[in-house]
């Protein structure tokens, strides 16, 4: 989980991890440097002591965003005083790397100096709420923002920030991603401890958005972490820990806690009554069996059975002779799993294929019912044919075939596959089963949100695991 969490950060400071604001915003970011928050005009890139030359610069940042030298963004970087104070049984706590070693300030176990010496340090070795704090000797680069207005001071190890503006939230963020880290790793100096010297700090490139950017920045780190935190140890590794962040992006949507319900939609249970009207096949006997719900969903949703709302296994399939060879062939092990992501994209004339296979068009949702838990689903971009173990899938009119994907793919469904495949080596799912599957139904309105807000969460894990 730390990695996700140092991750999240660094997505951010590229600029893609959020919806950008039209440039009628950009002039929010015009605010003065000791005002409201940063000033993302040219001063910040050039001229002066903080003068940043463009081919210096880690990454390509957004239209509206500047690059500027930490020492531009805060009123002073110092470190701690570097004459051992005297030691008291009581008084100030005086604070050393093994206190802030976790990310946070830890006054459990400090060490202790007089009034009389807390009050002869200058103000800028004062920590004040809202500061941040940066190890720069020894285990350097531990990041810890001052949340308290408790009087405490600190060792020579140490860098105090005291930050112009408003903008100490989304620094205290940016100081932690992985781009600053490679920053501080190459400028440290030292054999048996390292050290990164107050000046090289001083010079650390830090992206500047716009000050409402900023904010909204800082809003969506924290709301990703906060899913973070809920999925548990903070051992496991970023890929790990970013699959399990999108099951858990998954488990809400299908539960109704991802997006808000909006009263103006339209309820499930009037999709349905007009799914009644118009169906002319009796229902079989699986699905004509009271339903009882695994769990509770919004009042405005339904459950209702895979079959009802789709064609699951009424599959068009066509010879392999007659397949046209410019046409689009799409077999299992071009789909990559628990992503859907397509691996490869081939004609049936590469392929040179002699079995029969099933139609599809664009927009169905092809669904692998061969060893289900590995979860291959996706929303067909144009006209082609697959596999046989592949099941184009149509949906009624008011079902959003990307949310019904969604369903697919959670870990609710992929329970309830296993616990109906058949089969030792190669289990699959019957195609009676998969008809009477339960399936959670928003308003059309609310499915289409939901899969927008899956997405942007899902773009944002995957880029985690490319920094």
């Amino acid at each position: 989980m730390l990695h996700l969490y140092h991750s999240e950060r660094e997505i951010t400071i590229h600029g893609a991890a959020y919806e950008k604001f039209g440039e009628g915003d950009l002039s929010h970011a015009e605010t003065q440097r000791r005002g409201e928050g940063w000033c993302t005009s040219s001063r910040a890139v050039t001229g002066g002591p903080t003068s940043v030359s463009a081919v210096n610069v880690p990454f390509e940042i957004p239209k509206g965003w500047a690059w500027a030298r930490l020492d531009f963004l805060c009123r002073s970087i110092v470190d701690g005083d570097h004459q051992a104070p005297p030691q008291e049984m009581s008084g100030i706590p005086f604070l050393v790397i093994s206190n802030i070693s976790n990310g946070e300030l830890d006054f459990s176990n400090t060490r202790f100096v007089g009034e009389d010496y807390y009050k002869s340090l200058q103000a800028t070795r004062i920590p004040a709420k809202g500061d941040i704090l940066v190890t720069v000797t020894g285990s350097y680069g531990i990041i810890v923002r001052v949340d308290t207005n408790r009087h405490f001071c600190f060792q020579r190890h140490m860098a105090l920030l005291k930050c112009c503006g408003n903008g100490s939230d989304y620094l205290f963020y940016a100081l932690q991603s992985n781009t600053v880290k490679r920053y501080l790793d190459a400028i440290a100096t030292g054999t048996a401890q390292k050290t990164v010297a107050l000046h090289h700090l001083r010079n650390t490139l830090i992206p500047i958005p716009p000050v409402y950017e900023q904010k909204r920045i800082v809003a969506k780190i924290e709301e990703l972490f906060s899913i973070a935190v809920s999925l548990g140890s903070a051992a496991d590794g970023l890929e790990t820990a970013a699959k399990r962040l999108d099951k858990k992006i998954l488990d809400l949507a299908i539960r109704g806690r991802l997006v808000p319900q909006d009263p103006k939609d339209e309820p499930a249970s009037e999709l349905l009554k007009r799914i009644a009207a118009t169906s002319h096949k009796s229902p079989s006997k699986n699905q004509s069996e009271p339903i009882d719900p695994p769990f509770e969903i919004p009042d405005s949703w339904e459950w209702v059975r895979l079959g009802t709302i789709t064609n699951y296994g009424q599959c068009k399939s066509i010879d392999a002779k007659a397949i046209s060879p410019d046409t689009w062939s799409l077999d299992l092990e071009e789909i990559e799993k628990d992503t859907g992501r397509l691996l490869a994209r081939r004609t049936a004339a590469e392929k040179k294929s002699t079995s029969s296979k099933h139609i599809f068009c664009r927009g169905m949702v092809l669904y692998s019912k061969l060893r289900t838990y590995l979860n291959k689903v996706l929303v067909a971009d144009m006209d082609g044919v697959c596999t046989s173990e592949i099941v184009p899938i149509s949906v009624v009119d008011g079902v959003c075939p990307e949310y019904l994907c969604l369903v697919l793919t959670s870990q609710y469904f992929l329970q309830y596959t296993a616990s109906r495949g058949y089969g030792v080596k190669m289990p699959r799912v019957g195609t009676n089963d998969m008809r009477s599957a339960l399936i959670q139904l928003p308003p059309l309105n609310e499915q289409k949100r939901i899969v927008e807000r899956v997405e942007e969460l899902k773009a944002t894990t995957r880029t985690l695991v490319t920094f």
